[in-house]
């Protein structure tokens, strides 16, 4: 067989796996007893998150987490939507992260709280800010544009706090990482203002899939830029900061966006992790490929800020 024919055979095997998977995902997510659990692990190993020890290793972190007594916590809610506010102590933010979550549009906050509150605590630390984690509209029951309108209204709560938007920095990981870039898309298009910069973690960039649609496109197009922001156009977009690791099925998606960002003549950087899997970031502290990323992304909001 040659090499052709074996990178068709593997792209077919391939396709059929992330179509078989993913109806699989949506047969689970509809049973709430599921929803957190099995669909969960099902989606961490269809990305390629790497063995079920990382994923063991996730939980442990996650179970042993607790937030510092020099930080607060507050759950609240804007017009329906639900967010965390997260800030040091006795701090009158002028500064924030805006986080969006990762989980494929289908897994919400609740699923994975102890996850991105740990990933809070961390921007909070290395931004010397706030961080706000909207807990935004899913799949199936919210297709596009719920998770999209979600973002761009924590985005403008924050300008209504008084931050500014050269004070705010967009980050997001997976589903959240392509999130990140839609709601700049959006915000670009509609003339507003555009945060200081974004970051990306293993981005779900491409969501338009031959023969598989993701519950999240629902009856739109899943070429929509606002959907699959690989098909966006980057021109006047801000500094941005875009992780990857070299092992996993996503690799591309961060790849090709970052490139097309270049040529439209942003300041990016990208970094692939070479052998590391899906979002490797939150095994911190314990994975020293993710302390390293952690390490760059307090450089790049340094750089930014300072």
């Amino acid at each position: 067989m040659n090499r052709a024919a074996q990178r068709s055979k593997c792209f077919k095997g391939w396709i059929a796996v992330v179509c078989l998977a993913g109806a699989m995902i949506v047969v689970l997510s509809l049973n709430p007893m599921f929803r957190g659990s099995a669909a969960g692990e099902l989606l961490q190993i269809l990305l390629g998150m790497g063995s079920n020890d990382n994923l063991e290793l996730l939980n442990q972190l996650n179970a042993s987490w607790s937030l510092p007594e020099e930080y607060s916590l507050e759950v609240i809610t804007v017009d329906g939507i639900v967010m965390e506010w997260l800030r040091p102590n006795n701090y009158q933010p002028d500064r924030a992260v805006l986080q969006l979550h990762g989980g494929a549009y289908m897994r919400s906050l609740e699923d994975n709280g102890a996850t991105y509150r740990r990933a809070a605590l961390q921007y909070a630390k290395l931004s010397g800010g706030a961080v706000l984690t909207v807990d935004y509209r899913v799949a199936p029951e919210h297709p596009y544009p719920a998770a999209l309108e979600d973002a761009v209204a924590a985005y403008n709560w924050l300008l209504d706090q008084g931050i500014l938007p050269e004070q705010i920095i967009i980050a997001g990981d997976s589903a959240g990482g392509g999130l990140t870039l839609a709601t700049a898309l959006y915000l670009r298009d509609n003339r507003q203002p555009l945060p200081k910069a974004l970051i990306t973690m293993s981005a779900w960039t491409n969501l338009d899939y031959r023969l598989w649609t993701p519950a999240y496109v629902g009856n739109a197009r899943a070429d929509d830029p606002y959907i699959s922001p690989i098909y966006g156009e980057y021109y006047g977009f801000p500094p941005m900061l875009m992780q990857v690791g070299g092992d996993e099925r996503l690799l591309n998606d961060t790849v090709a966006v970052a490139q097309k960002a270049r040529e439209a003549g942003v300041d990016v950087r990208q970094t692939t992790y070479p052998g590391m899997f899906h979002v490797f970031q939150m095994l911190f502290p314990e994975l020293p490929e993710a302390n390293a990323a952690w390490v760059e992304v307090a450089e790049f909001i340094n750089e930014i800020w300072h």
